[in-house]
């Protein structure tokens, strides 16, 4: 059965920036991992290649040697150093069920380096990941762990700052938990995408129209209202990124909600994940555009 759609921007399309998250379930007491005014090089779950990003990168003004604070009460249960990846990492976990996870570290606090140089010395190798036990090295709300760095696979002087489920490991975003991070500029929209799923199926032969947007400040529509004729189903995508400061990395935005008549027919929320599905990314974007 034959179809017409009158294009006059979205229907109704809500985009939410990072600073818009509204916490249900998660305890909002952790402090800040950092005593820098908070500037992302990275949101949670934005897009990356072949992966959602699991964490949030703090700037750190393109220096190294910032003082890494514990966000809250709890005991050293990981630590790690390795020439890629996160390079110096250390995970705490806390008694409220969650673990947190400091990221291409400087260098750590002496208890924790002294620790980290008996495992190497043991194991007779730089390299090392190894669990401690609850008792070994406790921490406190606001105790300095390390210093923020460079090491690992890492671009350039930032803290990676993760918040984890302990018990299935889950990533989730780490401003569910208090941690507030001021973003005052709304997404950024520059263009619609539409699909013909006529036989609802997504592939890169899928065939695609592309829409120019117009507008600013959280106000967007199309140049035209084109007048769209379809047999059955159609997908829709948006070309879109979150800013914190204008003029500032181009980050992802939190949430989207699709509405159709009044009635909500879609909605994401980048809330947490499994690194398992990390990869799902290439289903959740149209990979070619």
């Amino acid at each position: 059965m034959p179809f017409s759609l009158i294009l006059s921007f979205f229907f109704y399309l809500n985009l939410y920036s990072q600073d818009i998250i509204l916490n249900k379930e998660y305890p909002t007491d952790f402090r800040p991992p950092l005593d820098l005014i908070p500037v992302l090089a990275g949101s949670f779950g934005e897009i990356r290649s072949n992966h959602f990003h699991s964490g949030l990168d703090y700037r750190t003004n393109q220096r190294e040697g910032y003082p890494v604070y514990a966000v809250a009460d709890g005991f050293i249960s990981r630590l790690r150093v390795q020439i890629g990846g996160f390079g110096n990492a250390v995970y705490i976990n806390h008694p409220n069920g969650y673990t947190s996870v400091y990221a291409h570290l400087q260098r750590f606090n002496t208890q924790i380096s002294q620790t980290i140089k008996y495992y190497q010395y043991r194991r007779e190798m730089f390299d090392v990941d190894f669990p401690l036990p609850s008792i070994e090295i406790p921490v406190k709300k606001g105790d300095i762990i390390a210093w923020s760095g460079n090491t690992g696979s890492s671009a350039g002087p930032h803290l990676h700052f993760e918040i984890r489920d302990t018990k299935t490991e889950e990533t989730i975003n780490p401003q569910l938990f208090g941690i507030n991070i001021p973003d005052k500029v709304k997404p950024i929209i520059s263009g619609l995408y539409m699909y013909r799923l006529d036989n609802k199926a997504f592939t890169d032969k899928t065939p695609s129209q592309y829409f120019q947007v117009a507008g600013s400040n959280g106000s967007y529509f199309l140049n035209q209202s084109p007048v769209i004729n379809f047999s059955e189903q159609v997908g829709f995508g948006i070309a879109t990124y979150d800013q914190q400061l204008a003029g500032g990395n181009k980050n992802g935005v939190y949430s989207i909600e699709l509405f159709l008549d009044g009635k909500q027919i879609y909605s994401s929320a980048l809330e947490r994940f499994e690194f398992e599905h990390s990869r799902a990314i290439n289903s959740h974007i149209d990979y070619p555009a």
